[in-house]
């Protein structure tokens, strides 16, 4: 007894660490498979470790694969975070570049607004010195008239003779000169007023310097305006000037006709009336007196032309302070064609910046440009990558569909394995036992090793017998079944189940041997010894067997 315990533990020895939990799992599967189906196929003996060996190789392969994908979604993640923050730097760097290129407009526009305001305030101050060279000549003009009076002055101390007549035209001229007196207020009253505007305007220009553009076009207007009275007035006085001239011309030509009629006259009648001193004496009195009373007359005529040149004088003086306060403009004016050069110089300054911030970010973005080209690059050999895996991913998505099947049939079979574990374990103290025997077993002698071996190769083909009987049996189960479904009423046979090594008769009915295959229905096929009767390498070999060839089946199956 002891010795069939020695030769059992021995052949269980054989079994590698692992694997009897992996055969307690297909000997489940395999037993009820063959119960239910009935069929054993033998041809899977050499594919124990297989299936296993497949399934971890497949996970381990899944695994690579489910890491791999996951490190690549985390490159591509990555690349896509790395490509939207270039791609709003990008945006970021184009609204810089509009906004710089806007105020680049906006500066060069404010330039040629300033260029014209400078060409505007160079113009007027053109403007302002041609009307200064005009009223500086306007001023030599009384100075010349004045000259021109003192030698006609001379004239008519000379032409003593021609007074009386000169006298009608000195009073014509002197209604000419009231006139022009009134028309000289009347200018002195515009300059004032021109004046008084003038330094409004100034006052405004200092006080408000934003409105600097519209107060300049008003006072282009306004200088405008009073060039024209100006041009107006220097006109008429120019024409009164060279009316005034043609008046003494032909005043002086009519002084020298009467002039030389009287010497003409004088010589006739000094030639003619030599007798007539003392009557000549008389009228030489007479017209002394009246030459007296001229002289007094020219006298007031010159005092009156003293008073015109006065106001003449006035006029000059209101008009070289309106010079001076137009002065004063042009000083501003120019003061601000200063700020606003200035200004202009710091716009170009700031132009220069601008512009090579706009180089730096024009380098910027060409860098961010070939790194988005680059990163599109990446992007797409890892999108061509993604597609290889994805496809990969798809062949073994419908591998593992069909090993997750194999796994859940298996996890079933761990839990059904898990409950003959319960069992097994309280079998491994023994088994540990017979271990020890089997170390006891080999201090045996050479004979007794052939001995035993010579037992085991008798007890293996007994084995192989008693499958070839379960098999016999099986087959009679069927066949009992199927008379069982045919004749149900016929009585089972009272025929002893055959011993061990016994083969069954030929001519043996099937229904002879029903009762005690229903025995067997009932429990694990086995070897038929009492102690450990299911834990045999034969019964192991068979559930093995059995359980591979229903897995197998099943994935036929799927």
């Amino acid at each position: 007894m002891a010795r069939e315990n020695t030769n059992k533990h021995y052949s269980l020895r054989k079994l590698k660490k692992g694997t009897a939990s992996v055969a307690v799992a297909l000997t489940v599967l395999g037993a009820g498979l063959v119960v239910n189906t009935n069929e054993v196929s033998a041809r899977v003996r050499y594919t124990r470790h297989t299936p296993e060996d497949k399934l971890k190789k497949i996970i381990d392969d899944l695994d690579d694969l489910d890491a791999k994908e996951h490190e690549l979604q985390q490159q591509n993640e990555k690349l896509s975070t790395q490509k939207q923050a270039l791609e709003s730097q990008k945006q970021a760097l184009e609204s810089q570049k509009q906004a710089l290129e806007s105020q680049k407009q906006a500066l060069e526009s404010q330039k040629q607004a300033l260029e014209s305001q400078k060409q505007a305030l160079e113009g007027r101050t053109q403007d302002l010195e041609g009307q200064t060279q005009d009223l500086e000549s306007q001023k030599q003009a009384p100075e010349s008239h004045i000259q021109a009076l003192e030698s006609q002055t001379q004239d008519l101390e000379s032409q003593t003779q021609a007074l009386e007549s000169q006298k009608q035209a000195l009073e014509s001229r002197k209604q000419a000169l009231e006139e022009q007196n009134k028309q000289l207020s009347t200018q002195k009253e515009t300059l004032e007023r021109q004046v008084q505007e003038a330094q409004h305007n100034n006052n405004e220009l200092t006080e408000k310097l934003d409105e600097t553009q519209k107060k300049l076009v008003n006072k282009q207007q306004e200088s405008e305006e009073t060039k024209k009275t100006l041009n107006e007035l220097l006109d008429k006085t120019v024409k009164d000037k060279l009316a005034k001239e043609q008046e003494n011309q032909e005043t002086i030509g009519t002084l020298k006709k009467i002039l030389d009629e009287t010497v003409k006259d004088k010589i006739a009648k000094e030639q003619k009336s030599k007798q007539d001193i003392g009557a000549l004496k008389k009228i030489l009195d007479e017209t002394v007196k009246d030459k007296i009373a001229k002289e007094q007359k020219s006298k007031q005529d010159i005092g009156a032309l003293k008073q015109e040149l006065a106001k003449k004088e006035e006029h000059n003086k209101i008009s070289d302070a309106s010079r001076k306060g137009l002065r004063r403009d042009l000083d501003a004016s120019r003061e601000a064609k200063k700020q606003l050069e200035a200004e202009h110089q710091k716009l170009e300054e700031q132009n220069k910046i601008s512009e090579a911030s706009r180089k730096g970010l024009r380098r910027d973005l060409d860098a961010s440009r070939e790194a988005k080209k680059q990163v599109e690059k990446d992007l797409a050999n890892l999108t061509a990558e993604l597609n290889k895996v994805k496809e990969e991913k798809q062949t073994s998505d419908a591998s593992r569909q069909g090993l997750r099947r194999d796994l859940d049939a298996s996890r079933e079979a761990k839990k059904q394995v898990e409950k003959a574990l319960e069992e097994a374990n309280s079998k491994l103290a023994a088994l540990e036992k017979l271990n020890k025997e089997l170390e006891e077993s080999k201090k045996l002698t050479e004979k007794e090793k052939a001995e035993l071996q010579a037992k085991l190769e008798a007890e293996a083909k007994a084995l192989k017998e008693q499958l070839a009987k379960q098999a016999e049996e099986l087959a009679k189960l069927r066949a009992g079944k199927a008379s069982d479904s045919q004749t149900p009423d016929t009585k089972p046979g009272n025929k002893a189940v055959p011993g061990k090594g016994q083969a069954p008769q030929a001519g043996t009915k099937p229904n002879q041997n029903k009762a005690p295959m229903k025995e067997t229905k009932r429990q694990l096929p086995s070897t038929g010894e009492a102690t450990n009767p299911f834990f045999t390498a034969a019964a192991l070999t068979v559930m093995a067997t059995a359980g591979v060839a229903a897995v197998v089946k099943r994935k036929e199956e799927n």
